[in-house]
Formats: structure tokens, sequence, C-alpha cells
């Protein structure tokens, strides 16, 4: 499906209105409050892209059509994200880069627990929060306990980023894309401070308080 030419506010109507699905939430006053922008305004908008086919109603809800999901851009990242550091925030604005909405899986505890052999400092929730806070995130949301892929074949997202300090096998991660008939674009991150890492961090501040 071939993209349209659509303007900055259609273009901010779609990401909030794919978010808001996300969310469950699809009322337009759901929209309206992240625009600056009159209600009259926005109903014009809204009615022009409903003619475009970009988006539809349903009673007073508001749905992506495939043609509004093809004219955004999806960004997916994801880690542990425990203790914040600036390598995060690099990461974070890079992947934001890639596209419209970034979307952040948040590693649930117990995936923590198994990958490092500890608890994290802060659990999966509080976790989500921090980095939901974060200025170019748009969306988290906590991964699955069993397939952690789950989530992208729900998402499917037109990117996914890697970041300098993750591990992940790039094969292998494009098989299982392959083999989910995916088109999603991979790409490992670099970073200015590699040598920042949140185990880094621990192991300094454990040697400071002893």
């Amino acid at each position: 499906m071939v993209k349209i030419k659509i303007n900055k506010i259609e273009r901010k109507i779609l990401k909030i209105i794919y978010i808001n699905n996300l969310q469950g939430k699809k009322l337009v006053s759901n929209i309206q409050r992240y625009l600056d922008i009159d209600k009259k305004e926005l109903d014009r908008n809204i009615a022009k892209m409903k003619t475009m086919n970009l988006i539809k109603q349903v009673k007073k809800n508001y749905i992506l059509t495939d043609k509004g999901r093809k004219n955004i851009i999806i960004v997916f990242t994801g880690g542990v994200y425990d203790i914040i550091h600036p390598g995060h925030i690099h990461t974070l604005k890079k992947s934001k880069e890639e596209g419209d909405v970034l979307i952040v899986s948040i590693a649930r505890d117990d995936r923590v627990k198994k990958i490092k052999g500890r608890k994290p400092i802060n659990n999966e929730n509080r976790r989500s929060i921090l980095v939901s806070a974060i200025r170019y995130v748009d969306y988290t949301l906590i991964g699955n306990k069993g397939d952690i892929f789950r989530i992208v074949k729900k998402i499917k997202p037109d990117v996914i980023t890697i970041g300098y300090d993750q591990k992940h096998q790039l094969s292998k991660l494009r098989e299982l894309v392959k083999s989910n008939n995916l088109r999603i674009k991979i790409k490992k991150l670099d970073s200015p401070i590699p040598h920042i890492k949140s185990s880094h961090l621990r192991k300094e501040y454990k040697s400071k308080s002893n």
C-alpha cells in the first residue's frame, strides 16, 4: 500500500489514535487533549481523514484503517531499564528518530532474574513508569512471560532497534521476523558512550558504599 501525503496535524492524529487503540482509548476527547487545536479544527481534520480512509468511526470511537496504519512508522525496542543512564537516553532518542511512534517493551522481573541472576532494583511496573516519563517514548508495555516475540507479532512494528549494550542474536531475530511473515527493519544502534552500562554503575555504587 502506497503512502499518501499528509500534513503534520494529520500525522499527529494518526499517532495519537494508534496509541489510544493500544490503550483501548478511542474517544475523540482522548485525541484533542494531546493537540494544540480547538475542537472545530480537530473535527475538520477528522472528517478529512475519514474521507481519505485513514481512520474509521465506530459510534464515538476512532480506529486506524490499514491505510492509516501504513502512513506512520512504528518503532519498537525493549530492555530492562533498571538504572536509567545516558546510554539509555541516547538509545531511545536514536530509536525515536527511526519513525513516528516509539514503543518500548519492559522486561519482566522473572526474565531479568533469569538473564542477570538477580532481581531488578525497580520492579517491572516502576521501570515502566520511569521509561514512560522519557520524552522520546510514546508508549511502554510490559513484556510477555512466555513468548517474548508475541508483542512484536501483536504490534507489527516497521522498525526494531537493538541497543548498543544488548546481546541479541540479530540472525535469530531476523529468522523470527521472516518465519512470522513480517516485514520489519532491524537496526543495531551504536553509542558515543558504550562504556556506560547499568551493570557497571551497579558495581561502582556497591564499591563506593562498602
